[in-house]
């Protein structure tokens, strides 16, 4: 396929190989597009704008989506060097009622601000440029060691990657690149990052929240901390997944298994409060159209009972799109809000879930990248358009942008938003990338912003279980079961590492 602008050379060139959104009852639309936009207009950027400067799925089944990378070699980091812009706001609060040219305001603020936010054209890197200032500081949620962890966690990854088979579980040394520069040469430690043990995610209180790709993990979890409880309790011990290799810790899961892995039933809470242990997961899984909205309500409301010490979010697929190739995603008069939502994941999802996560006094925010989507694991139509999606045919993007136009106009969204959409929000890992640069960019700027005011209370990082995930670990090219106790010990490590980070 011919690549032209610079956008399409910088996605056509990482991404190695080629590889559902809802509808709301009318008594409900309008009220949503409204908050959709109010939210977003309260983003620092766009009040600036509207103030005024003070200086001037795969295969068409019910199954949740997940992630379909599509390429035989694997895909490596996201990329750092984001472009800035404003700084997050701690807490996004509604305003008042405006004028009555509020809508026509609002319109054109979104519509420019949104056609000036072109995708990075940096390619992704094996390791995210946050490296911090050197501060040796790990208290009070330092930017820097926020920042330092990451790499850390980059480093780690990459170690994983070298062989998935026997490093998935097992403890492993990996290279600490410390800011700290002595006699002009920067001084590299080693550490150890611990292998899987369960223990990391007892005596916490920790929410998943978001859609089945997480959800998955959720389940898996549950049912290994069921199991280790029973072999605790029958004088076995834990559960050393820390000596074994991917395959071995996959079939001790599944031959122990305590209630059925699959299907979308939700997973049963885990709660001892004996010990100050409660995991749970709150959000949609499956075919949702209709009930996005709704459910993202009640998934904050439910689970603010909580008060998690540790939230882990993801929430990308349910917006995104194939157009022409799948007609269960491809936006219909009752799923409008969803592009909205994509054209302001920043300000309609990861500041949602920031604010939430500083109401309840969390210690540790984790956003879980987009899963990885395997278009070679595809068939039919939906390999077909995940093929031609990615190599941004114009007719394909086109025809998606004539069709969705008048969806736009109803949630007051131009043409140009509508092809942007069409062409980054596509359901392929393109679309993955896509949002996961929004959200590096969006926890960069809270780590600046952090390490310049001397930290916070909510220590935010990135769980990045997109670059462990291949077409190998996936059935249906975007659930990646097969790697999810893998996920599962780069989340312990995940987890642990950014809570030396908080204030304890």
């Amino acid at each position: 396929a011919r690549v032209g602008t610079r956008e399409e050379k910088r996605y056509w060139c990482c991404y190695r190989g080629r590889g559902q959104g809802p509808p709301l009852n009318k008594s409900l639309q309008k009220h949503r597009h409204q908050e959709l936009h109010q939210r977003s207009s309260l983003h620092p950027v766009f009040m600036l704008s509207a103030m005024g400067s003070p200086n001037s799925m795969n295969n068409d089944s019910t199954a949740a989506p997940t992630h379909v990378v599509s390429s035989q070699t694997k895909k490596h980091a996201l990329s750092s060097t984001l472009s800035s812009s404003a700084i997050p706001k701690i807490q996004l609060r509604r305003a008042p009622l405006l004028l009555i040219s509020y809508v026509i305001t609002i319109t054109v603020v979104l519509q420019s601000q949104m056609n000036s936010s072109s995708p990075n054209d940096v390619p992704f890197l094996t390791h995210l440029d946050l490296l911090g200032n050197g501060n040796s500081n790990v208290g009070g949620g330092d930017a820097s060691c926020s920042q330092r962890t990451f790499r850390t966690l980059a480093n780690l990854i990459a170690k994983i990657n070298e062989n998935t088979h026997a490093n998935a579980l097992i403890p492993l040394d990996v290279t600490l690149d410390d800011a700290t520069v002595n006699n002009g040469r920067t001084h590299a430690t080693n550490v150890t990052m611990p292998g899987l043990h369960l223990s990391s995610f007892r005596g916490k209180r920790i929410a998943f929240l978001g859609d089945s790709t997480i959800f998955y993990m959720a389940k898996y979890l549950v049912s290994m901390l069921r199991h280790e409880d029973k072999s605790i309790a029958g004088g076995m011990g834990k559960v050393e997944y820390h000596t074994m290799n991917s395959g071995r810790g996959n079939s001790v899961v599944l031959s122990n298994k305590q209630f059925a892995l699959e299907g979308t039933t939700a997973p049963p809470p885990f709660r001892k409060d004996d010990e100050n242990t409660w995991f749970q997961f709150w959000g949609m899984s499956g075919n949702s159209h209709g009930r996005t909205e709704e459910l993202l309500d009640a998934m904050f409301t439910e689970s603010e009972v909580m008060r998690p010490q540790v939230v882990v979010a993801n929430m990308a697929f349910h917006w995104f799109h194939l157009c022409g190739y799948s007609e269960k995603m491809c936006p219909t008069p009752i799923d409008s809000p969803i592009i909205v939502r994509w054209l302001n994941y920043k300000e309609t999802w990861l500041q949602r879930v920031y604010d939430f996560a500083v109401k309840v006094d969390a210690k540790v925010l984790l956003f879980k990248t987009a899963n990885f989507i395997c278009g070679s694991a595809r068939t039919g139509d939906w390999a077909t358009g995940d093929a031609i999606y990615q190599s941004f045919d114009n007719k394909t993007i086109s025809e998606c942008a004539r069709r969705l136009e008048p969806l736009g106009k109803e949630v007051f969204v131009g043409p140009e938003d509508v092809a942007k959409y069409c062409k980054y929000g596509q359901f392929t890992d393109v679309g993955s990338r896509y949002v996961n640069d929004q959200m590096v960019e969006f926890v960069r700027q809270i780590q600046e912003r952090d390490n310049l005011e001397g930290g916070g209370r909510l220590t935010v990082g990135i769980y990045n279980d997109h670059d462990i995930e291949s077409c190998s670990t996936t059935v249906d090219a975007i659930h990646h079961k097969k790697g999810i106790v893998m996920r599962l010990r780069l989340l312990a490590n995940t987890i642990d590492s950014y809570m030396k980070c908080s204030n304890g």
